[in-house]
């Protein structure tokens, strides 16, 4: 089980940002089934701040393919 430890909101937000291209990658690669990822990014997505939150969502958003 993980433990919960407070960050900041940018580092919580880089965090689910690395986190997110991480598992990208391993859905690109076979290795994870897209419903895991799914699951997964939407629990972690629970941790952030509404904050947080808005900060990943544009990070993610200026990916460039």
């Amino acid at each position: 089980m993980e433990t919960m430890v407070l960050k900041d909101d940018n580092q919580a937000a880089s965090d689910y940002y690395n986190l997110y291209l991480s598992i990208r990658n391993s859905l690109r690669e076979g290795k994870m089934e897209i419903s895991d990822a799914e699951a997964y990014l939407a629990y972690r997505e629970l941790l952030l701040t509404k904050k947080a939150k808005r900060l990943a969502q544009e990070m993610i958003k200026h990916i460039k393919e």
